[in-house]
């Protein structure tokens, strides 16, 4: 295939757009968060199964080079040698670290995996996208339907806008969930989806402002974005039928209905991780700290863990949060599994086991 052939392609290619949006989504917060894909950092990895091969520098270097190099020959050429190593070195970076199953770097890749599959059927690579949005907004609004949701949002609320009544501070923490569960209901259905579109729009809008006034939160931008472009590039202007959403009668089309629709429904019964299951600011995952029993003990720990140790109320503790942020600047991630590893980590120092974890 010559330059010209691929020009010609990529002219008539509306997915080519996307699939250039795709590597940006991934490759600014990669860039604004280096530090999570080296093996050999201050802040230990948390493998899924034990004993799994780790690289060291030079093979993480050498993964990196393969994962990009192999990213932009897929905006050129959609073909799946060039699109399967993507998914499959990420899929291998988050056996072996945990942490990096973070929304703005699994999301785009389930995007990329559903341009793989259908690189030569834009309706089919469409309607996983589509299936995608529909499963985020949809469960991500479901998910917040609990009482510490509500008690967040009503304290916020509070404190921001003291001046409307309390009665419509409550109508609108309790409508919130309701509200984003139907933009992903409203993408569904052609009449309705250009409203969905314009209130995540707004609602996207909104979430960047607060970041941006608490200046946190940057990494979720690239992601944000992606996420509005592609609806109004892909949905807005152009048809898409809804029942061509859910004709899932090719078995591709049935992994990505699953991984966005089914699945999600298992966090509920505790059979799924929370942001897999796109549980977003619903105040469900928990965050963890570990505190120490003995305080004389605390003399055992390598410098790197010390120096992160705080101290309230004549207790000695470390917010993995907080250890997670300085180091690999990132959230920790929110399942029990990983912080009893963590504290693993730290107890091999320790003289027996001198620590216990609390949830809030």
């Amino acid at each position: 295939m010559n330059s010209k052939t691929i020009i010609q392609d990529l002219k008539n290619d509306e997915l080519f757009v996307i699939r250039v949006a795709t590597f940006l989504a991934f490759f600014l917060p990669f860039i604004m968060a280096p530090k999570i894909w080296f093996s050999n950092r201050l802040f230990p990895l948390i493998p899924f199964f034990e004993r799994m091969p780790v690289p060291d520098l030079i093979g993480d270097i050498v993964l990196i080079a393969i994962f990009f190099s192999t990213f932009l020959m897929f905006l050129f050429i959609p073909k799946w040698k060039f699109g399967l190593p993507v998914v499959i070195i990420y899929i291998y970076w988050a056996l072996i670290d945990q942490n990096r199953i973070q929304p703005f770097y699994f999301e785009i890749v389930f995007v990329v995996f559903s341009l793989i599959m259908f690189s030569n059927d834009p309706k089919r690579a469409k309607q996983c996208i589509l299936l995608i949005f529909v499963g985020t907004y949809f469960w991500s609004g479901i998910h917040k339907w609990n009482s510490q949701f509500f008690e967040i949002w009503s304290n916020g609320l509070s404190r921001r806008i003291p001046f409307v009544p309390e009665v419509h501070r409550k109508l609108f923490t309790y409508s919130v969930p309701f509200l984003e569960a139907s933009f992903g209901i409203l993408l569904i259905f052609s009449k309705t989806r250009k409203w969905a579109i314009w209130l995540i729009t707004f609602m996207h809008i909104m979430i960047l402002i607060t970041f941006i006034i608490g200046n946190f939160g940057y990494l979720v931008f690239p992601l944000t974005l992606f996420n509005i472009f592609t609806l109004f590039y892909l949905f807005y202007k152009k048809p898409f039928s809804s029942k061509l959403l859910f004709r899932l009668n090719h078995p591709k089309s049935l992994i990505v209905f699953f991984l966005s629709i089914v699945f999600p429904i298992l966090n509920f019964f505790g059979y799924y991780d929370h942001l897999l299951s796109f549980s977003y600011f619903s105040a469900k995952p928990k965050y963890c700290r570990l505190h120490f029993k003995v305080e004389q003990d605390l003399s055992r720990l390598p410098m790197n863990i010390k120096q992160n140790i705080r101290q309230q109320e004549g207790q000695y503790y470390i917010d993995f949060n907080e250890w997670s942020a300085k180091t690999i600047n990132v959230m920790v991630y929110p399942e029990k599994r990983v912080y009893q590893k963590l504290q693993d980590h730290i107890n091999k120092y320790l003289d027996g086991p001198n620590s216990y974890l609390e949830f809030y």
